[in-house]
């Protein structure tokens, strides 16, 4: 990877990085009292941009290397899919399966949270859904620094 792609991934990591400490504020806060739609957007909200940081290091990759991102109505899936060791695109950074299948969950929960309507969402889904957020990112920037 060169210095500038470096960088780029740096500051959104660090965008995920408080995402992710915001998400762990938010389930402390609501702990021991039942979330409203507010706390259910909040947290469905940040969950969302996790993931938003996800594919945008994805795509920055794609235009590192000069590969042309997918098209069609998955390329949500494709994008991510491109990453996995049974991939035919040579990319020179692979994802486990365990992060892939993580990464996966993520972009599922984004789209349950832009499909429904906050008074809709199911708290525990929901908490469920962002429950390993720190330990996914961890897993996500030592999977990327292993290909650096």
């Amino acid at each position: 990877m060169n210095q500038q792609l470096i960088e780029e991934i740096n500051i959104d990591l660090s965008s995920m990085e408080i995402i992710a400490s915001d998400v762990e504020t938010l389930l402390t806060e609501v702990a021991d009292s039942t979330p409203n739609n507010i706390h259910k957007t909040a947290l469905g909200g940040l969950a969302a941009q996790f993931y938003n940081g996800i594919e945008n290091i994805i795509k920055r990759i794609h235009k590192n290397y000069n590969i042309p991102l997918p098209k069609g109505d998955d390329w949500h899936i494709s994008i991510l899919e491109r990453f996995s060791n049974e991939s035919e695109i040579d990319f020179p950074i692979k994802f486990s399966n365990d992060l892939l299948e993580k990464l996966t969950n993520y972009r599922r929960f984004r789209h349950y949270f832009f499909q429904g309507y906050s008074h809709n969402l199911n708290w525990e889904i929901l908490t469920n859904g962002v429950k390993d957020i720190k330990e996914v990112l961890e897993q996500f920037k030592q999977e990327l620094v292993e290909k650096e």
